[in-house]
C-alpha cells in the first residue's frame, strides 16, 4: 500500500526521523495526518487498529464538519442524510420539526474512518497500523516512540488516541494522575449499539430523547443499511450504570440489539486535560478532551482541532523554518486557538447541559411553546450559531416576549 510501512522485517531496527508522529488515526489524526503531508512535511501516523475498525460510536457527522472535510468527501461515503429532529420526553411525548436541510450525515464509523486514513495515505503519507505496543518520552529538543520494534524521533507529536491517552499518561503522568484521582475530572460515560427497530422511525429525523438518562440523554440515529446507532449518555456525572440505562433505552425504542451487543465508551470532560505542559505536543480530538459537553458531538471537533493543529505547525514552520522553537512555537499557537475559540464556548454549552439535563420537562414545554426554540438548538449543528451566540439568541427573544417594544404615542420620542 502507498505510504505504508511495516512494523518487521529486514530494516525493522533501522531508526525513523520525522518532524511529526501522529499517534491515533481516528477523524482527529487522519485529518492532521493529510494536512500536514499535503503540505510536504514529514510525518508519521501510527495507530493500534487495523483498519476498517470498528467502534461505538452514534456516527453523527454534522453539517457544520464539510469545510474541513475533503472536498466530496460525504458523496463518496454511504451515508443517511438527516433534516430533522424528533424530541421525545421520557420516551413519551413528542416534538417534531423539519428544518428542509441537511442538520447531520449518518455514516458507520468503520466506514468513515478508514474513508479519511485512506484520503491521508494518498498524500504519501506514512502509515503504521496494528501497533500494540508504543512509548513515548522526551529527548532534548524532541520526541522518541519505541513502536514495537522501531525507534522513532520527532520533533512534535500530535496525540489523537482518545479519551484515555497513551501519549498523554507517557508524557505528562502528573496530568493523567490528577484526573484519576478527581471524580469531578474524570470522563463521562456512554453505552452505545446497532439495533433494528420493530417500529421503526422516520430515517429523515435524528430522535432525541431528554429525560430517561439521568444528566444527559439518549439517541437513535438512522444508518444506510436500515440499522439504527442507538445510545446513551451523561454529562453532569458518569452514568453508574451505563449498560442497564441503555438496556432500558432499548425497550422504550422497542429494539433489538444486533449481535455485537452494547458497548460502553468514555467521552471526555473538557476539563480534565491541560494543554501547553509539554513543549511539542499537541491533544486534539478526544485525547485533548475537545468533545461536546452538551451534545457530546466528537466527529466534528476531532476533525477541527486536527485541522487546526496541523495548520498550526505549518504556519510556525513557514516563519520559523526548522528552527530550534518551530515545536513549542507551533503548540503554544495551536493552545492559544483552543484559548479563544473552544473553551469560552465548551463553559457555555456546559452551563446548557447543567440546566437543559436537570431540568428536561422545562426544556421540552418551552420547544413546544415556542417551535423557534427547537430550530435554534438544530443551528448548532450547522454551525449557525455556536453555544454563545445560541444562548444570547434564546435571552433575546425570551426578552421580547416579556418586555414587548413600546411603540411611541404620535409626535413623541421615547
Amino acid at each position: 500500500m502507498n505510504g505504508q510501512i511495516t512494523p518487521s522485517g529486514p530494516t525493522a531496527l533501522r531508526p525513523i526521523e520525522v518532524e511529526v508522529l501522529v499517534v491515533g488515526l481516528g477523524p482527529a489524526g487522519s485529518t492532521a495526518l493529510r494536512i500536514l503531508a499535503s503540505s510536504g512535511i514529514s510525518a508519521l501516523g501510527v495507530d493500534r487498529a487495523e483498519f476498517p475498525r470498528e467502534k461505538p460510536c452514534g456516527g453523527g457527522v454534522s453539517a457544520r464538519t464539510l469545510p474541513f472535510l475533503p472536498k466530496n468527501f460525504m458523496e463518496s461515503l454511504p451515508h443517511q442524510t438527516t433534516q430533522g429532529i424528533s424530541l421525545t420526553l421520557r420516551g413519551k411525548r413528542e416534538q417534531r420539526q423539519d428544518f428542509g436541510r441537511p442538520i447531520a450525515y449518518q455514516v458507520r464509523r468503520d466506514q468513515f474512518d478508514l474513508a479519511l486514513l485512506e484520503q491521508a495515505r494518498g498524500t504519501g503519507a506514512r502509515i503504521m497500523t496494528g501497533i500494540r505496543d508504543i512509548r513515548l518520552s522526551r529527548r532534548g529538543g524532541g520526541f522518541v516512540a519505541m513502536i514495537g520494534e522501531k525507534t522513532v524521533f520527532a520533533r512534535a507529536v500530535m496525540a489523537a488516541d482518545g479519551a484515555t491517552s497513551k501519549v498523554l499518561r507517557d508524557l505528562d503522568p502528573d496530568s493523567a494522575s490528577k484526573i484519576r484521582k478527581n471524580p469531578l475530572l474524570r470522563p463521562w460515560t456512554s453505552a452505545e449499539g446497532w439495533a433494528s427497530l420493530r417500529d421503526p422511525l422516520d430515517a429523515r429525523f435524528v430522535a432525541i430523547d431528554l429525560g430517561l438518562v439521568d444528566g444527559g440523554y439518549a439517541w437513535a440515529f438512522p444508518k444506510k443499511d436500515s440499522l439504527w446507532g442507538l445510545g446513551v449518555a451523561g454529562f453532569l456525572k458518569p452514568l453508574g450504570d451505563p449498560r442497564s440505562v441503555f438496556s432500558r433505552y432499548l425497550v422504550v425504542r422497542e429494539a433489538d440489539l444486533d449481535s455485537g451487543g452494547a458497548l460502553t465508551w468514555p467521552l471526555p470532560n473538557f476539563r480534565a486535560v491541560s494543554h501547553g505542559r509539554i513543549p511539542g505536543l499537541f491533544l486534539v480530538g478526544d485525547a485533548g478532551g475537545i468533545v461536546d459537553p452538551f451534545l457530546g458531538e466528537g466527529i466534528y471537533y476531532a476533525v477541527l482541532s486536527g485541522t487546526k493543529a496541523a495548520e498550526s505547525y505549518i504556519r510556525s514552520r513557514n516563519v520559523l523554518h526548522s528552527g530550534p522553537d518551530l515545536p513549542e512555537q507551533s503548540a503554544m499557537e495551536y493552545v492559544r486557538w483552543l484559548d479563544r475559540n473552544i473553551w469560552p464556548d465548551f463553559r457555555q454549552g456546559s452551563r446548557l447541559a447543567r440546566t437543559i439535563y436537570r431540568f428536561p420537562g422545562i426544556f421540552f414545554a418551552l420547544t413546544g411553546r415556542y417551535p423557534k426554540l427547537l430550530e435554534l438548538y438544530a443551528s448548532i449543528l450547522t454551525g449557525d450559531h455556536d453555544y454563545r451566540s445560541f444562548s444570547r439568541e434564546v435571552i433575546r427573544r425570551a426578552l421580547g416576549r416579556l418586555l414587548p417594544i413600546r411603540r411611541p404615542a404620535a409626535g413623541r420620542v421615547l
